[in-house]
């Protein structure tokens, strides 16, 4: 059988439906699937009547069976005979935070599916496939948390780097063989790795079903349609931990999409496309459901997120959403990622100084300390204009701490330009950086310039300007040890040491990472008042204060 509606035949996608560029010049995303045949290869009379029917569960670990007529599988119920079950649906409200799921007539000829999502990448794809999933579960298909229970596998991949491409088509390429053993495997390909150029998707066409943009989720939910998923019966229990973000006490939400910027090294404009801001109504919605499931902190997100608003009617801009958000007391914390230094004014700085739920947090990313290599990069500034943010920054929040990004290893970066790097950092005290050397990503113009620092030197490079980092953090961290600092307990890890006992992990708003010993009085969402005893370049150690929690 054929897809129909959005989704279109093989020998159709490339007419039409083609990832092209339109006059003026954005890239336009792309769709595309391939037929399928329902048909199922091994047949069985599941149900003990003499009829053969399509083997629609053959890859369960679980026998099908129909005690009384209905049809059963492995955590589904017989719900035939039991009208209060049959009428059930989760709720979002529920405190065990499970999502409500679509009443689908058991006698109709559409099954529902169960989806396993798998993510790769930055905080935006997660917050993508969140959205995804509740798509998903929207229309009735259950999420499962492990592949070989899937009958639709998505992959929402990143393609930052090359080694992040090459990660997603792996997986790709290892659901080829899966399809083979389960014919009616539907597998699904969204994120920034959906919009790479048609002959690097060529390869992986016969595995993918659909490739779509994780922005609309009408392609893929049109082709769950279009092919019946293996649950028949009208109520199947849903395991929370299987939807992704639950229980989670810190969540995503995406404020603005794409980027209109072209640093010269970065892949992310042609595969996230044009600037694009969402309303403050439509953000809000989304933080109060988020924060109704449990969230105690939202980070806002954007590949620019203080370019927010700029094309909205009005004098909209990240300042005002923090304060129209900050009024409403949606979350106890509120954070934001990414920043870029020339989009950074001082209204920001007040709003993050004076707003009592956004965090005394920052990533500014200044990639390098040479004007030069910053002029070469497409950055849109120099080092004294980043120095005057970071003074700004400063004034207005004095115990900011700042994270920032580098690249080592730029194409042309001489050892001197390097060194000024190392300089800057010294000088500033970033308390996060995050280095990366430099990797060449077709489609880019950084990409056509000789790579001329091997990679031998990166490495070192790398090193070198962690080691130097590393000096700073632990400096700046030891300053916290006898001070109160207010921690998000987000989660119960496993002691580092053979027979030790768990430790709380949490967040000061800052971000400095704090462990503390297991307390019987602390809950993963709690914000409660520690006091450091103990500090390392990467996290501090501290002790639950005897107080009340912190609202």
């Amino acid at each position: 059988m054929t897809s129909t509606g959005t989704i279109l035949p093989f020998d159709q996608r490339d007419r039409g439906t083609g990832q092209k560029n339109s006059d003026n010049g954005e890239k336009e995303h792309l769709q595309w699937s391939r037929p399928r045949t329902e048909a199922c290869d091994q047949d069985n009379d599941h149900h003990g009547n003499g009829k053969t029917e399509p083997c629609v569960d053959s890859w369960m670990t679980t026998k099908c069976v129909a005690p009384g007529g209905g049809y059963t599988q492995n955590r589904s119920v017989n719900v035939d005979n039991d009208p209060v079950r049959k009428s059930r649906y989760y709720s979002d409200e529920s405190s065990t935070r499970l999502c409500k799921v679509q009443y689908r007539d058991p006698q109709s000829s559409s099954g529902r599916h169960r989806f396993y999502m798998w993510t790769s990448g930055c905080q935006m794809n997660k917050d993508d496939s969140e959205r995804l999933a509740r798509d998903l579960i929207s229309k009735g298909h259950s999420p499962v948390n492990h592949p070989d229970r899937a009958s639709v596998i998505v992959l929402n991949g990143c393609a930052v780097r090359d080694n992040s491409d090459r990660k997603v088509w792996g997986r790709v390429g290892a659901l080829k063989a899966e399809k083979r053993k389960r014919p009616d495997l539907l597998v699904a390909l969204t994120g920034c790795t959906a919009n790479a150029p048609d002959e690097e998707k060529a390869p992986y066409r016969d595995t993918l079903d659909v490739v779509f943009n994780s922005r609309d989720s009408a392609p893929l939910i049109n082709l769950l349609d279009e092919f019946p998923g293996p649950v028949t019966d009208d109520w199947e229990a849903i395991d929370p931990d299987a939807i992704p973000g639950s229980g989670d006490v810190t969540r995503y939400v995406t404020i603005i999409y794409g980027c209109n910027r072209r640093c010269t090294f970065c892949i992310v404009p042609f595969r996230r496309g044009p600037e694009e801001s969402r309303s403050p109504t439509a953000i809000l919605r989304e933080i109060e459901l988020k924060v109704g499931e449990g969230a105690r902190e939202i980070t806002l997100l954007g590949q620019i997120v203080n370019k927010y608003g700029q094309y909205l009617e009005g004098e909209a801009s990240l300042a005002s959403l923090l304060r129209f958000l900050d009024e409403k007391q949606v979350s106890p914390r509120l954070r934001f990622l990414t920043t870029h230094p020339r989009h950074f004014d001082e209204d920001f700085a007040v709003a993050m100084g004076e707003l009592p739920s956004v965090c005394e947090e920052i990533n500014l990313p200044i990639q390098a300390g040479d004007d030069l290599v910053l002029k070469r990069m497409g950055r849109g500034y120099n080092v004294d204009f980043f120095r005057s943010r970071i003074d700004l920054l400063r004034t207005h929040v004095p115990n900011v701490a700042v994270s920032t990004d580098v690249i080592v290893g730029f194409p042309g970066e001489t050892h001197e330009q390097f060194n000024r790097t190392l300089d800057v950092l010294t000088e500033i005290e970033f308390d996060v950086v995050h280095v990366a050397a430099f990797s060449a990503r077709v489609g880019t113009v950084a990409a056509k310039w000789p790579d001329d620092v091997s990679p031998e030197e990166k490495l070192d490079r790398l090193h070198e300007a962690e080691a130097v980092q590393e000096t700073i953090a632990r400096d700046i961290n030891s300053r916290l040890v006898g001070s109160l600092q207010e921690v998000l307990f987000e989660e119960l890890r496993p002691s580092p040491v053979v027979g030790g006992r768990p430790r709380w992990a949490g967040r000061t708003r800052s971000s400095k990472l704090v462990f503390c010993e297991s307390a019987a009085d602390v809950e993963a969402g709690d914000i409660r008042d520690v006091e450091i005893v103990d500090a390392t370049a990467w996290s501090l150690r501290g002790e639950v204060a005897a107080s009340v929690a912190v609202a």
